[in-house]
């Protein structure tokens, strides 16, 4: 009765937050456009694979073999914006030597190795911020005694990632869950830009696990400026946002980006075999082209209005390197990215030309109509606004329409290259025209219209 009672006064708490948690999203998080997520675990036995498709012989090992340098050259060569790098996952074994885990009699869920520190100071050299990823609700990944050390109770659960409730000790549980956030913020709160909680469950009923409005203050009063991100199941608890999650299943279980639907929310997605390396270095593991992905992190750069944009998830090999067709993708990825970064990244997804969620590029989905020509998004100030033009029609005219917020422009111009694009109003709205020595490009044409 008392664990039931504890439940029902928990998710009270957190519907009550979660109607207004998104709110309270960071500006600079709205701007973000573009993230890699990257998994790089120990299971007690690894998830992570080295390039024979073996895992590391300890944790430790797999530790030291991480190549922080080379991961944040790869993160800045792919015009990365920011970095979602785990912090612990299956098993429980967090990336850096925790004091919580030997407090609560496991030390051998504790690497030597501050991996995490390396990540972060990695990537700020590179100018990248750092989101960590952690799972809450891991207890049934746990073996033997350190299920019972934790409270999460001997014996496993009637589904999947459930404890089995009569064994649960719901108290414990959270004590320790709080204790190990809590150094986890204490080492490296101010050195990052959010956390990222994992669900755990589909059914969206996590908070009979975890007692998310303790972990928030537990959060949030050491580092106040965190985002905390949750893959969204139907709630996100006492999180700020919830992220679509995709693993070639639902949506992306079509290979053609067309059809792929962007989201208000972040979207998190797996281009090669899973979020970590799987899979030894003998064949491609690529399953969407280079092409599909960079429109629809357009598409979705304009129709995300909660920020966080698109975050592409791949993991990188033990001693550096990633699963074969990773690296060649994102290099095209970024090929395409860089001449035009500036109308997709720091941007807003445009008030001018909104798009729906549930759009997508070739057809109709969600009861939405189909994008026309493309999306837009805007400068942080409103002050421009960029077409992203993903649909082109015949000849280089295109009417554009009326903007949505009653903008008026004066002025378009072809990006990167600067040349003058002409721009009319008629009473349909906008119509552009290319230079007499242009054409549509084939992936994505960027123009930008500013205001007088």
């Amino acid at each position: 009765m008392k664990h039931l009672f504890t439940t029902l006064l928990v998710a009270l708490c957190f519907m009550v937050q979660s109607s207004h948690a998104n709110t309270r999203i960071s500006p600079d998080f709205l701007k973000l456009k573009y993230g890699f997520f990257v998994h790089y675990v120990w299971a007690g036995g690894g998830l992570t694979l080295d390039r024979e498709g073996k895992a590391p012989a300890s944790f430790d090992a797999l530790a030291d073999a991480f190549d922080a340098k080379g991961f944040a050259n790869d993160m800045e060569a792919w015009g990365v914006e920011y970095v979602i790098f785990t912090a612990w996952h299956a098993n429980i074994n967090p990336l850096f030597p925790s004091e919580t885990m030997k407090k609560w009699g496991m030390p051998e869920h504790a690497c030597k190795r501050d991996v995490l520190r390396d990540v972060i100071d990695a990537c700020k050299a590179k100018g990248i911020p750092v989101v960590l990823y952690t799972h809450p609700r891991d207890g049934h990944d746990l073996r033997g005694e350190d299920r019972v050390r934790t409270g999460w109770g001997a014996n496993p659960g009637k589904h999947p990632g459930d404890p089995h409730w009569d064994e649960f000790d719901y108290e414990k549980w959270n004590n320790f869950t709080h204790e190990l956030y809590a150094e986890l913020v204490d080492r490296y709160g101010k050195d990052i830009i959010g956390l990222f909680l994992d669900e755990g469950s589909s059914a969206g009923d996590s908070h009979r696990v975890v007692n998310y409005p303790r972990l928030r203050e537990t959060i949030k009063s050491r580092a106040p400026h965190l985002v905390l991100q949750q893959n969204y199941y139907g709630t996100i608890y006492a999180c700020d946002v919830g992220v679509k999650e995709y693993h070639h299943w639902q949506q992306f279980e079509n290979r053609d980006g067309g059809a792929w639907p962007a989201w208000d929310l972040p979207v998190a997605s797996v281009f090669a075999t899973t979020w970590w390396a799987a899979k030894p270095a003998t064949q491609n593991t690529v399953v969407y082209s280079a092409e599909d992905m960079f429109r629809y992190t357009v598409l979705q750069a304009g129709t995300n209005t909660l920020g966080g944009g698109m975050q592409w998830a791949a993991g990188p090999y033990p001693g550096g390197g990633w699963e074969p067709g990773v690296s060649e993708t994102m290099a095209k990825f970024a090929s395409y990215l860089k001449p035009v970064a500036s109308t997709i990244k720091g941007t807003l997804a445009s008030t001018a030309f909104p798009t729906q969620k549930g759009a997508a590029l070739k057809n109709i989905g969600w009861g939405v109509r189909a994008v026309d020509w493309g999306v837009a998004t805007d400068s942080p100030d409103r002050s421009t606004t960029y077409l992203h033009i993903l649909n082109p029609h015949e000849g280089r005219r295109l009417l554009i329409g009326m903007p949505a917020n009653g903008a008026r422009f004066s002025k378009a111009t072809l990006m990167p290259s600067g040349k003058a694009v002409k721009l009319e109003l008629t009473p349909a709205g906008y119509m552009i025209t290319l230079p007499d020595d242009e054409n549509w490009n084939p992936v994505h044409t960027a123009i930008r219209l500013d205001r007088p």
